[in-house]
């Protein structure tokens, strides 16, 4: 019996390794601002993060996200209640009067898509701050 465990425990292991990478590869965060002029959108997943400015009519950008950049943002997803971030207040209210760009986050995991309510850019709920800082600088690295 210890023989036959001995040989299943690598499969084993192997097998629920390579199920974590595969739900990891069905995540994806977009950052979206939108103004009365302009609609930026910046899109990250496990790939690449791809900025799209104008929505479509601008800039289109992508680079390769690195797997140190990932991880942290897995990180600070785990920090969140995801399937509740649209129950989630804006501290502010600067983009009801064109103060503020409008901002949303959206994460989508596997077939299940999670949009947060729109909110200040620059001045999320702060239980997803440390997330939106996080794309916001990734976003910023891509040319």
């Amino acid at each position: 019996m210890k023989f036959i465990f001995i040989l299943l425990f690598p499969i084993l292991i192997a097998e629920t390794c390579s199920q974590n990478n595969e739900q990891e590869k069905d995540i994806s965060f977009t950052y979206e601002t939108i103004t009365r002029g302009s609609r930026t959108s910046c899109t990250l997943n496990k790939e690449e993060v791809k900025v799209v400015k104008n929505m479509g009519t601008e800039t289109k950008a992508s680079e390769k996200t690195t797997s140190k950049d990932w991880e942290n943002l897995m990180e600070k997803m785990e920090e969140i209640d995801v399937p509740n971030i649209n129950k989630l207040k804006p501290p502010s209210n600067k983009r009801t009067f064109d103060g503020a760009a409008h901002a949303i986050l959206t994460i989508k995991m596997g077939d299940k898509v999670y949009k947060s309510n729109s909110f200040d850019h620059g001045n999320p709920p702060s239980e997803i701050k440390p997330l939106v800082k996080a794309i916001l600088r990734l976003g910023e690295t891509v040319e």
